[in-house]
């Protein structure tokens, strides 16, 4: 051992300095430990106004991932998703991306609560592309269908149907000189149906809006009524001579054994219901309304939602409450599990549960409505132009300066196509 070590093995620590290392070690103890407490449960000290503060948390979790976040200007380091401490404080929350729309808004952080700016994508900043297709007179698709059927006209007010690959962006003829009664997209799943007149007779084909080209034309003839379930392998509901007949999607018909010549209503457990303008009941139960319905568009265990002449009616099957909702037209929100209604101003949801909330009003006339992000980022149509409005945070973006009647939105592939008024052209943009 060399003598420097020896030295230092040699030497003692006198009483006072074992006190004062002792001292130094449980001061720190006591100073230290209520900082790093005060520090993980949100304290900081702002330099700035002198004032110990307990900070807020901004959440942001949004896509593209690269998009870059600014806080009143300054480019954060953090990269997205991220959770990060501020002071409490109004900041403006910038997010940019080369080819995207700017999401700009002032937020407000609260002490010990978490602002979340999460799980919606960036608007794309493109320009609306002509799809090589003229002469469209209708669009058929599916929220998240891979194909749309264009419907192009025929000689004597006929039709020819076309399937439009989204994916690909290729065309195909399915079907010539066509009689189109009516057709209907499904609320629940990509499937759609044209009622055309064949032989004098009207006749229902099914469409898979994934894999239209194997579309399937059903022996069923009289169709009075008919309902879309949620149901992936059987579609739809219809009758057929008074009897309430299930098809699946290959254009099987099952009987249910039920004749009736009353409007009628089958919930997701197969219950077969009852209805007039005053009354709804099935072979165990029956509810009197005080205000009159025309169709019956959802029931379940907790309520029902019907169309009525001027709007929709919610009624509660627990507590017998009627609510009145002004309303022209509604879909279905798979994600959220509740209904859209809109009118000309107002965008209102109906749960499952029977909850109601007025979710948006609008400062222009609602000519269209269709939404792009769970339930909170919408494609509205005005008679000025189409964009889109964030529910949560109020901010909208202009999308087109349009006034096109026909539009439609695939939320699967992020596009919106519109058809040209004057030369019926189909135009794609994507979002």
């Amino acid at each position: 051992m060399d003598k420097i070590h020896e030295k230092i093995l040699k030497t003692r620590l006198t009483r006072p300095a074992r006190l004062t290392i002792m001292f130094f070690l449980v001061s720190s103890f006591f100073v230290l430990s209520p900082i790093l407490i005060a520090y993980s449960s949100g304290y900081r000290y702002d330099f700035v106004k002198n004032k110990i503060k307990q900070t807020g948390v901004l959440n942001v979790d949004i896509l593209p991932k690269s998009a870059q976040v600014f806080l009143n200007g300054a480019e954060l380091s953090q990269k997205i998703p991220f959770n990060l401490p501020l002071y409490p404080d109004t900041y403006l929350l910038t997010i940019k991306k080369d080819g995207y729309k700017t999401w700009e808004k002032n937020i407000s952080i609260t002490h010990k609560q978490t602002t979340y700016i999460n799980y919606f994508t960036l608007l794309k900043d493109s320009l609306a592309m002509f799809t090589e297709l003229s002469n469209v007179q209708g669009i058929i698709g599916g929220n998240n269908s891979d194909n749309v059927l264009l419907l192009t006209p025929a000689p004597n007010d006929r039709y020819n149907i076309t399937n439009f690959d989204l994916k690909n962006n290729r065309s195909k003829t399915l079907e010539n000189n066509v009689d189109i009664i009516n057709y209907s997209v499904s609320p629940f799943g990509n499937f759609a149906y044209i009622i055309k007149n064949e032989n004098g007779q009207n006749k229902l084909v099914l469409y898979d809006l994934n894999k239209p080209e194997n579309f399937q034309t059903t022996n069923i003839y009289v169709l009075n009524s008919i309902q879309w379930k949620n149901n992936n392998n059987k579609p739809l509901i219809t009758t057929q001579q008074n009897q309430i007949i299930t098809i699946d999607r290959n254009g099987n018909s099952k009987n249910l054994d039920i004749t009736t010549s009353s409007k009628w209503y089958v919930d997701d457990n197969d219950t077969v219901w009852f209805y007039n303008e005053n009354t709804i009941f099935n072979n165990k139960e029956t509810y009197h309304l005080q205000n009159k319905i025309s169709k019956i568009v959802s029931l379940n265990k907790y309520r029902t939602l019907s169309k009525t002449v001027d709007g929709f009616l919610v009624y509660n099957l627990q507590t017998n409450l009627e609510t009145k909702i002004n309303g022209t037209n509604l879909f279905w929100n798979e994600i959220n599990k509740d209904w859209i209604i809109y009118s000309d101003w107002d965008i209102t949801t109906v749960s499952d549960s029977g909850t109601i909330n007025l979710q948006y009003r609008n400062g222009e006339k609602i000519k269209n409505l269709q939404l792009l992000d769970e339930g909170r980022i919408y494609i509205i149509q005005t008679e000025n132009e189409i964009k889109a409005i964030d529910v949560n945070q109020y901010l909208q973006f202009p999308i087109l300066k349009t006034t096109e009647d026909q539009t439609y939105l695939n939320k699967k592939y992020r596009e919106l196509f519109y058809i040209s008024d004057q030369e019926h052209k189909l135009y794609k943009l994507e979002l």
